[in-house]
């Protein structure tokens, strides 16, 4: 890419304009299908309009409770309007909505008018029987209090059919998701948690109040005098959700294009971290529209477009409308909190790459990019930005936003997120917590990425190959290093099985790679017979230097190599072969209920400690991704053991596909004769395609 390019793009982006749109986005509820939710998208359409975007229009679609799209049900529009709590009999306000906006779980259903007056009974965290036991709950409400390990989210769904199946009426907590040691309970006491009951029609009411005001009810419960008055009103109802675009039309392959993708619906108000990402994108269409117009950057040979919806509501409803845009979309780029001010909220940005069940040029371009492109400070020797003031770092897969859902569809789709969030979905998050500097960092590494692969030609498409062998042969070195330590430090017959698995290891690492220098073609499949030509010999010539180099990396470890039909899984979960029932992205629903859930937890802790609840989420993803009908469950941990950094055993995902299996996504059958390749996501670097 012409980094001239890239310096206009830095000279023109302004973090400045995008932290206005984000304070402007801020001031809507943006629920799915709320009027909020439509004021905004709206506010982002004329702002689209404003900075010159093409193509601007909306399409909707059902939010109802009962349109499936993509095997995936959406959910009803819900919208707070009323709330508040009360301390009985004093009347001393715990909390109310809008004062305090992140109060009111989504999909939280009406009291009557007048409110109603409740008991409240205390049952810790809610999880088990014996917290309910010698506890008359019935008819009354349930103080459900934050819990002090990682399984929060599952940990909350769990307590909230708990509190159902002993007829509770309503729902009183004080939850923190996702503490880390600048988030917690005490320490964050006046932060109130936006929760979500299940996506459905009928579900008992639900509030969320903070620390101090947990701690007052508590104490009257445990004097057996608690009672609160609570006045709710929403309206959970049949409506809308709407997919905005906009674009800067390609001049040759119109019809191709990369596109951005970012939601203006948002946990709750302010929620700048969702609010970010809309105002990214607005002022990233200014910058290239600009850029066009002057002449200092070509129009792209393909066109960039922007997608604004529901967060992951959207994306699915496009693909099941629009299915024959699916084989143009080179690739999708997800934002979502990409502007947070990072000594407040002890963040970096970070570049989730896309999973290696979808091997692509894709995630080592956008690793280039992120050490290449201008940095805030200049070296003392050279008057040159070099350092970086903003942390951007690139990880494994993460599956947070709708980059889940794309990549689920066969689309490359990066995320670009800021990560910890120390206010994450609290009313605390104000678009004062954002910052230029880290809005300017994002904007100009995700714009260069789009423009880099919308306008990539023959040329470019050379060098995106040659870049993905170079970090590849990297990758492959280090792996090595990393094995041959291992080996020496632990000897005899654990350091033979530990070069056993660094062989599985580099065997897929040289497979992906390969196949992602493959993916390369798309960006010259237009182009004439001779062109194609010279490229598939440039590919052939790179995949063959990673076989060499994978021959030479097995040589080194000293041990026989595993052979291209590995050795026999030593149980039967490793025989499994994992068969979706249907194409699409991943399930959310796992199957497992809570006790189960915990007791895999357990069993991969005892395997590998660095293993918690948000493992699973990335494991059931590519468990699905790598589904195809061929791979086994030995093959499968193989692949997320080394592409996650961990060990996972065949036993641990065996437990998760008889899960998804009893939910209807999966079924099971076992290894037939002759085995796939071992640890080959997409085709092999020993010339085994899929």
């Amino acid at each position: 890419m012409n980094p001239r390019w890239i310096e206009a793009i830095a000279a023109t982006l302004s973090g400045e304009a995008a932290k206005q749109d984000t304070e402007a986005i801020t001031c809507y509820v943006r629920s799915p299908g709320s009027s909020g939710y439509h004021e905004a998208t709206n506010f982002v359409r004329r702002r689209l309009g404003e900075v010159g975007a093409e193509d601007v229009a909306s399409e909707r679609y059902p939010l109802d409770g009962e349109t499936v799209v993509v095997g995936h049900t959406l959910p009803p529009a819900w919208e707070p309007l009323e709330a508040e709590l009360r301390l009985l009999p004093e009347r001393d306000l715990l909390v109310a909505y809008p004062a305090v906006p992140s109060c009111v779980p989504w999909w939280c259903p009406s009291t009557p008018d007048e409110g109603v007056g409740v008991e409240v009974v205390d049952v810790g965290a809610g999880l088990t029987d014996a917290d309910y036991a010698r506890r008359e709950v019935a008819g009354k409400a349930v103080l459900l209090r934050h819990g002090t390990d990682d399984a929060e989210k599952v940990a909350w769904s769990r307590a909230v059919a708990q509190a159902e199946q002993y007829g509770a009426v309503g729902i009183i907590t004080d939850y923190l998701l996702v503490t880390t040691p600048w988030r917690t309970r005490t320490g964050l006491a006046d932060a109130v948690q936006l929760m979500r009951l299940p996506a459905r029609w009928k579900n008992p009411w639900a509030l969320t109040v903070d620390y101090t005001a947990a701690e007052r009810l508590a104490a009257r419960c445990r004097e057996g005098r608690a009672r609160v008055f609570v006045r709710i009103k929403t309206r959970l109802f049949k409506g809308e959700g709407q997919n905005l675009t906009g674009a800067i039309r390609g001049r040759e392959h119109p019809e191709e294009s990369v596109v951005f993708i970012s939601h203006t619906s948002a946990a709750t108000r302010p929620c700048a971290n969702c609010a970010a990402g809309p105002a990214l994108m607005i002022e990233i269409a200014r910058t290239l529209r600009t850029l066009v117009e002057r002449g200092t950057i070509p129009r792209p040979r393909r066109t960039i477009r922007f997608m604004f919806v529901a967060e992951g509501l959207g994306s699915m409803a496009h693909f099941a409308r629009h299915p024959d845009d699916l084989p143009n979309m080179l690739c999708g780029i997800n934002f979502d909190s990409v502007g947070h001010h990072q000594d407040k909220l002890k963040s970096s940005l970070v570049f989730y790459r896309v999973p290696d069940s979808l091997p692509t040029f894709i995630n080592d371009l956008g690793q280039w990019l992120l050490e290449s492109t201008p940095k805030e400070a200049a070296w003392p020797f050279k008057h040159e930005p070099v350092i970086p003031l903003v942390s951007f770092i690139s990880l494994p897969y993460g599956p947070w936003s709708d980059n889940q859902r794309w990549n689920g569809m066969g689309i490359p789709c990066p995320l670009i997120m800021s990560w910890p969030d120390r206010y994450f979905h609290t009313q605390l998050l104000t678009a004062d917590n954002t910052d230029p500097m880290v809005f300017h960092r994002a904007g100009v590494v995700s714009a260069a990425l789009a423009l880099a692969i919308a306008d990539a030609g023959p040329d470019e498409a050379a060098q995106y190959a040659r870049l993905t062998e170079n970090y590849g042969s990297l990758r492959i070195g280090l792996a090595v290093t990393r094995a041959i330590e291992a080996q020496t430090r632990e000897g005899g017959a654990q350091g033979a099985v530990l070069a056993q698995r660094a062989t599985r290891a580099i065997r897929h690492l040289a497979a992906r790679d390969a196949r992602a220098i493959e993916t390369t073609d798309r960006l010259v499949r237009h182009e004439p017979a001779d062109v194609r030509d010279a490229h598939a010999r440039i590919v052939k010539a790179s995949t063959a230097r990673l076989r060499r180099q994978l021959r030479e990396a097995l040589a080194l470890l000293e041990t026989p190599a595993l052979s291209t039909t590995s050795a026999p899984p030593n149980d039967d979960a490793g025989a499994v072969i994992p068969v979706p029932a249907y194409e699409g992205p991943p399930p959310r629903d796992f199957g497992l209920q809570y006790p189960e859930m915990a007791d895999l937890v357990a069993r991969m802790r005892t395997v590998d400690p660095r293993t918690y609840w948000d493992t699973l989420l990335v494991l059931t993803d590519e468990l699905w991704n790598l589904s195809d009908g061929r791979r086994t469950l030995d093959d499968i941990a193989a692949i997320v053991s080394e592409q996650f950094g961990l060990n996972i055993e065949a036993g641990h995902l065996e437990r998760l596909v008889l899960g998804i299996e009893r939910a209807g996504h999966m079924r099971r059958r076992r290894r037939a004769a002759r085995r796939v390749p071992a640890a080959a996501p997409a085709g092999s670097a020993d010339g085994d395609g899929r």
